[in-house]
């Protein structure tokens, strides 16, 4: 009797072996890809005050789920029938901080309400970051952004930047399922093919969430517009960006400034210009 227990207790043990080596199995035995660690992290209240208090800037709160709320900034803009620019940020310490600063030096010459979101997790915002809730969030975020601003969809051009690009997709393939299209989309180097995983002393060990991009964009309608540095050090070279205006094909136009690394997209005012062009070319 005792042996077999003891059998039996061995083959649990081997199972949990097993179990807790398959991912590091599977990643030593499949292709290899980029892994990034999320980076979300509380702020203080008195920053986050802060930074609403900037002037023609205001926090604001969407709830994404029953009980979740995202923290974020907004400004509007003074004509009422102005566009909008919804950025969706990247996997960022800051994503307030840094988005408001892209977002203000995009509109600086212009009357467009500008809005950023923190994902849950970040900033304050309410609730635990995973891929699914964050994929599931992003459509949300457009369309309670809308329903509570009062904004009419086509008035709003979502931009997002690194693995807010691929949220910005979902956010607006989503839109043009429900047949309320966002006005535009624009991806800064945005994540096409990479893995994200929580930060843990077992991090190496795990397996990751899946980040792909271009299973998204069969439902993305035009126009998008693809920026992409070719000296982008953190994906390894401008490879994502080609892949996702590949294939996007004739919905996008895409545009690859040399010498431009991945975060100093953000301020690049070359690229600044390009997206600017583009609103304006779509209109409100």
């Amino acid at each position: 009797m005792r042996s077999r227990i003891r059998r039996g207790l061995g083959l649990i043990g081997v199972m949990a072996i097993l179990a807790a080596l398959f991912p590091l199995a599977r990643r030593m035995l499949g292709r290899s890809r980029l892994r990034f660690p999320y980076l979300g992290r509380p702020i203080a209240g008195s920053a986050y005050a802060a930074l609403a208090a900037k002037p023609g800037w205001e926090r604001t709160q969407l709830e994404v789920a029953p009980g979740v709320h995202l923290n974020g900034l907004v400004r509007p803009a003074r004509s009422p029938s102005a566009p909008w620019v919804l950025y969706y940020p990247g996997n960022d310490e800051s994503q307030l901080e840094r988005g408001q600063s892209f977002l203000v030096h995009l509109g600086q010459n212009e009357d467009w309400g500008l809005a950023v979101f923190a994902y849950r997790g970040y900033d304050s915002s309410e609730g635990k970051t995973d891929i699914d809730t964050l994929r599931a969030d992003a459509p949300e975020i457009f369309a309670k952004f809308c329903a509570v601003r009062g904004v009419a969809h086509d008035r709003v051009h979502i931009a997002g930047f690194s693995i807010g690009g691929h949220f910005a997709v979902q956010a607006a393939r989503q839109a043009a399922v429900r047949g309320q299209p966002a006005k535009s989309l624009t991806l800064l180097a945005s994540v096409d093919d990479i893995v994200m995983v929580h930060r843990s002393p077992w991090a190496k060990l795990s397996a990751g969430e899946d980040y792909q991009t271009r299973p998204l964009l069969g439902e993305v309608p035009a126009p998008v517009l693809v920026l992409q540095g070719d000296a982008d050090s953190a994906l390894a070279g401008p490879g994502q960006g080609r892949n996702i205006a590949a294939a996007l094909g004739h919905r996008a136009h895409y545009e690859e400034l040399p010498g431009v690394d991945h975060v100093p997209l953000l301020s690049n005012e070359r690229a600044l210009e390009l997206v600017r062009t583009f609103i304006r070319a779509h209109g409100s």
